[in-house]
């Protein structure tokens, strides 16, 4: 798909945007015109993604933050809204995996994986929220209905969310919480008419991906490659996903194009689950 200047002058917030899918979708929006706001935890990634973005967009910020630390997701919000007066999109992409059986699970990983992938969603998605609420002229918020989108809230969630996985289910468990969120906070937020949708990507090459790949492969003492492979044969269209293939979803569902969207959960995966 064409760039099409979708986003001209929007600020869009992502999440984990310093590398993998967050990376692409922060570049895909800088490309159709939003000031992006770079969230990122990893301080060697979260400078050098807002210089990329700000040479082939508008002006993108970079913003060091831990997203499981309520506070700091708060001061976010308000130092952005100081900085550019609007906040219109956040993506919820940061998020954690690691490959454990059933019985292996411990409590610092389960603890580890829900703190970001569930209530970083959440207390980021209330910080910035409220900013786009402050924003509503007054007769609307009494009104109980707005005549157009007062903001967008995209979520990450995963094909693994959608059904149950073998060795991740401190991952699946989070991801298909991140569906219900979805569908929660968008019937709570359509007052104000702010959309919140979600999408489900499947094989995506990332760094996390190749992260969770040798780790399997180490532990079933298989040659490098083969976890990827034995994952893409299952695949329909028997080939992996792109980062710019799901950014270029993202960025529909963060345009006015998708305005009567809302409480939507979309898979990018090649036909792997089905609605």
């Amino acid at each position: 798909m064409a760039t099409l200047g979708r986003l001209k002058g929007k600020v869009a917030i992502i999440t984990g945007a310093g590398r993998g899918i967050g990376y692409g979708i922060g570049r895909r929006f800088a490309e159709e015109g939003a000031h992006v706001v770079v969230a990122e935890i990893d301080r060697e990634t979260v400078y050098k993604a807002a210089e990329d973005f700000s040479r082939i967009g508008p002006e993108a910020l970079a913003y060091p933050v831990d997203v499981g630390e309520v506070e700091q997701t708060r001061q976010m919000a308000a130092d952005v809204m100081q900085r550019f007066g609007r906040i219109d999109i956040l993506v919820n992409n940061a998020g954690l995996s690691e490959k454990a059986t059933l019985l292996e699970i411990t409590p610092e990983q389960w603890d580890r994986t829900l703190r970001v992938n569930l209530r970083g969603l959440l207390f980021c998605t209330q910080a910035v929220v409220r900013q786009m609420i402050a924003c509503i002229p007054e007769a609307v918020k009494q009104a109980g209905r707005a005549d157009r989108c007062y903001g967008k809230v995209l979520n990450l969630s995963s094909i693994a969310g959608r059904r149950g996985r073998a060795d991740a289910v401190h991952y699946s468990v989070s991801k298909a919480a991140v569906i219900t969120f979805t569908q929660s906070a968008a019937i709570e937020l359509a007052r104000y008419n702010i959309n919140v949708n979600a999408i489900c990507p499947s094989v995506v090459p990332t760094p996390m991906w190749e992260q969770l790949a040798r780790q399997v492969e180490e532990r079933e003492g298989w040659p490098s490659g083969e976890f990827f492979q034995r994952r893409v044969e299952r695949i329909p269209l028997k080939r992996a996903g792109t980062v710019e293939e799901v950014a270029t979803i993202a960025a529909f569902l963060c345009s006015s194009d998708a305005d009567y969207i809302t409480a939507q959960t979309y898979n990018i995966d090649g036909g792997s689950e089905m609605n």
